[in-house]
């Protein structure tokens, strides 16, 4: 049996992948959000109603789904309980039997933030850019086997605090003798109780989430699985060391949620008609100019966690065309199609990278010997004349105004994949499927 979609981003994240969660939820019976933490913002406009969402998956939205945050994701207990009051206010009704947290997913807390910071602190002028949240923080405890997970928030409060005392000793010695962050030091006392006043909200939807999925599969429910992050922010195959700090291509997204991957019907890479990224790092067809802020403006480009303006620049079917194998995408959903055709009427023109120049060489892959060549890619612009304009009742692929139709030919035939979604305008609604 192949019940499961995996939603998942083509370049640095911010793709929309909401959208297209949203969209495949629709005849879903459940959705599972398996990696990253609240570093990730997804917005959905559904009914006239806007919803940022950071770690619930977007899926609650809709009657009948159930909503998973899986054993891969690191959550901040304050933001979810935020964003779970947010969700009740808005009229979205969340209870056991729509929403579960895995109890093996971990739990960032006040001093993996902190530790954030300082590791940037100390990174000087090499610092990654992260979203300080904590996440890279939680992850590093998880991986050395000191993290505290949301089962261990159902404790006794000594016995919590006895996990805490030994997860924070490396993170006192620094805090202590770095100037500037003396007063991150840890009172677990403190710390324990805090926790545990979290765990009367949350412990009803602590579960074992493994039981859940292996029920789900069995009675052969379409289960979709809601990525975070993106494929060149991806830990092994990014642009290291400015990446997050998870697996977010699809083998570990299926890993994050507890899926194996016979059980995969289809991957879905979520790409916008132009590029983004926030942070440092690579970017090779950014417009540090007018050009870009044109498409940072039209395209409403700041962050959805932080706010902070996105750097941008033009589609990118190299980066795409790798995205395919590592990421292993079955079909495309391409977002912002109307943004990128009033960039064009504006400039007149429109760029799309096919190739790079690089190393005295043609190249249509993505080279990670760059720090010993020392040499940047140069992007090799196919570009198309003028702009368009579209309507918000456009319906199909076939009332799309030319122009738009021959750019998304021109993305299949080069990424040699389907475009299943196009997305246009902010609601959900406005979405093409072929």
């Amino acid at each position: 049996m192949r019940n499961v979609t995996v939603i998942t981003g083509c370049n640095w994240g911010d793709e929309g992948k909401g959208r297209a969660a949203f969209f495949e939820s629709q005849d879903a019976n459940m959705m599972v959000r398996a990696t990253g933490g609240n570093n990730a913002g997804h917005t959905v406009v559904y009914e006239g109603k806007k919803y940022a969402l950071h770690l619930v998956p977007s899926g609650i939205i809709r009657k009948g789904v159930k909503n998973i945050i899986g054993p891969g994701v690191v959550v901040d207990p304050d933001v979810l309980i935020q964003e779970i009051n947010m969700l009740k206010e808005a009229g979205v009704e969340i209870t056991p039997e729509n929403f579960a947290i895995s109890g093996r997913a971990h739990v960032i807390t006040k001093y993996h933030k902190d530790l954030d910071r300082l590791h940037e602190h100390l990174k000087e002028n090499n610092k990654v850019g992260t979203t300080g949240r904590g996440i890279g923080p939680a992850y590093s405890d998880k991986v050395n086997r000191t993290g505290i997970r949301m089962y261990d928030l159902l404790l006794p409060e000594e016995e919590l605090k006895q996990k805490l005392d030994i997860a924070v000793k490396p993170h006192n010695i620094l805090f202590k003798n770095i100037e500037g962050f003396e007063n991150s030091v840890v009172d677990t006392v403190e710390l324990s109780k805090h926790l545990k006043e979290n765990a009367t909200i949350l412990s009803k939807f602590i579960k074992n989430s493994d039981d859940l999925i292996k029920k789900s599969i069995e009675k052969e429910e379409k289960i979709v699985i809601e990525g975070a992050q993106a494929y060149r922010l991806d830990i092994d195959h990014g642009d290291y060391p400015m990446v997050t700090s998870s697996s977010p291509n699809t083998a570990g997204t299926l890993s994050g949620a507890g899926i194996g991957p016979r059980y995969i019907k289809n991957a879905i890479g979520v790409t916008k008609a132009y590029c983004s990224r926030v942070g440092n790092g690579p970017f090779i067809t950014e417009q540090e100019n007018e050009d870009g802020n044109l498409i940072r403006e039209l395209g409403h480009e700041y962050g959805t966690t932080t706010g902070r303006p996105r750097r941008c620049g033009w589609f990118d079917c190299v980066v795409i065309k790798n995205a395919k194998i590592t990421m292993g995408i079955d079909e495309l959903c391409l977002n912002h199609l109307d943004t990128i055709g009033l960039v064009g009427k504006k400039l007149g023109y429109i760029k799309v990278c096919t190739e790079y120049d690089y190393d005295g060489k043609i190249i249509d892959y993505i080279p990670d010997d760059t720090e010993i060549t020392k040499e940047v890619p140069k992007p090799i612009y196919k570009i198309f004349e003028k702009g368009w304009e579209m309507q918000n009742d456009v319906k199909t692929f076939e009332d799309l105004p030319i122009e738009a139709k021959e750019f998304v030919k021109f993305i299949e035939e080069k990424t040699g994949l389907p475009i299943k979604y196009i997305g246009y305008g902010a609601d959900n609604k406005c979405t093409i499927v072929r």
